[in-house]
């Protein structure tokens, strides 16, 4: 599948920004939208046209190492792609480990011994004209010790070589963790460019399915492909799960199921820090999986009563906003004034068993 189909403007935007001086990007949307094709293929796509190194940081790969000192890890990840490169710099190709990919990116240290992360940061902003450096699914560092915003700041402010890219995909999350409308928070009045990203059309979908299938010589007819869309959206994630699993022999029911064996895992980890919170996260996405199979969206007091009725007691309209708000912060609702939807059909229908 074209890693940056549909997905033209928002590059253009980032490319257009940075060459007007922009250097702090925020990229969102729900999970399996694509940001992270996207933020790979872009980097890519800049530094062979433009020969423009990056450092991508997988927040939650750093995060499940050391989620108290993702500072400390980086640091160690870096030097360890330091230490393997013949020469003393990170090498110009590409090279990773877990957590960290390097492209063209330049690193000459002028000190033996220990290194802290503003250290790094530092050296890398002396050795590169220009640098991006890109912090995937940021929100992450939310539970580390130290703010990881003050580095965000500190670079905005003092390294000017460097330009920082954080996403997201559970967007509330993330923004209360930028925290950027915040006086009293690091990061507050800095100017950031956001690019949201979107869920593909129906016509971009069917555009996208029948393009990949072409590539691998497959003929797939255009109501199995219609059918795909009804059931996944355009979510490209799940579109591509659906085209492998096609292309791989499955049929297409088998690979309709085959996304939702995946979506269940998935959602599954992503569910389980709600779910050792509250038991009513799940009760509440139920409710609204129920209501929004026979209709468009569930109303607040529709949600309100369900719950009631299935607990057999009251609940406080405070704490429902609250546990309402959580989960439109970590994207599994979205709400308009007081209706509120599952935005994944694959998460509806999940829920709806």
């Amino acid at each position: 599948m074209d890693e940056v189909f549909g997905r033209k403007a928002e590059y253009w935007e980032l490319v257009e920004k940075i060459e007007n001086g922009r250097n702090f990007f925020v990229i969102t949307g729900p999970r399996r939208i694509g940001k992270t094709t996207f933020l790979t293929a872009a980097l890519n796509d800049l530094h062979e046209k433009y020969k423009i190194p990056h450092i991508i940081i997988d927040a939650r790969a750093i995060s499940t190492a050391n989620s108290k000192n993702p500072q400390g890890q980086i640091v160690r990840e870096l030097l360890s792609i330091k230490k393997h490169s013949k020469k003393r710099r990170l090498s110009k190709i590409a090279d990773s480990i877990e957590g960290i990919t390097i492209k063209g990116v330049k690193l000459k240290l002028k000190k033996d011994g220990e290194y802290t992360l503003p250290d790094i940061l530092r050296e890398l902003n002396d050795s590169n004209d220009v640098l991006i450096i890109a912090y995937d699914e940021a929100q992450y560092f939310r539970y580390a010790n130290e703010d990881f915003t003050k580095i965000l700041a500190w670079v905005y402010d003092k390294l000017p070589n460097i330009i920082t890219i954080v996403t997201g995909s559970q967007v509330g999350v993330l923004e209360n963790f930028l925290r950027f409308y915040d006086y009293k928070a690091p990061l507050y009045g800095r100017y950031h460019v956001k690019i949201p990203l979107t869920r593909f059309t129906p016509s971009q979908s069917f555009e996208f399915l029948e393009r990949g299938f072409e590539e691998y010589g497959l003929s797939v007819g255009p109501k199995e492909i219609l059918s795909a869309i009804k059931a996944l959206d355009g979510v490209p994630g799940w579109l591509t799960h659906y085209g492998a699993s096609r292309v791989d022999g499955k049929t297409h029911w088998d690979a309709i199921q085959d996304v939702l064996i995946e979506a269940e895992g998935y959602i599954r980890s992503e569910f389980e820090e709600l779910d050792r919170t509250s038991p009513r996260y799940r009760a509440i996405m139920e409710i609204v999986a129920g209501i929004t199979s026979r209709k468009n969206s569930a109303s607040w007091t529709e949600i309100k009563n369900a719950l009631e009725l299935r607990e057999g007691k009251g609940i406080d309209d405070k704490n429902l906003n609250l546990l309402l708000k959580k989960l439109v912060n970590y994207g599994f609702l979205e709400h308009v004034g007081r209706e509120y939807i599952i935005p994944d059909p694959v998460v509806r229908r999940l829920f709806q068993t």
